[in-house]
């Protein structure tokens, strides 16, 4: 689980665009929010 003030882990996934983006392209960057919807394309 995610905790305030602790770095996150590595990671990559695929925005909305289709391209492929890694936590570190934002490296310096003084704010990064990464929002989910964890059942938008599930059946249920």
């Amino acid at each position: 689980m995610a905790e305030v003030g602790k770095a996150a882990a590595p990671f990559k996934l695929k925005a909305h665009d289709g391209t492929e983006v890694s936590l570190s392209q934002f490296a310096g960057s003084k704010w990064v929010i990464i929002s989910s919807y964890p059942l938008a394309f599930t059946g249920g």
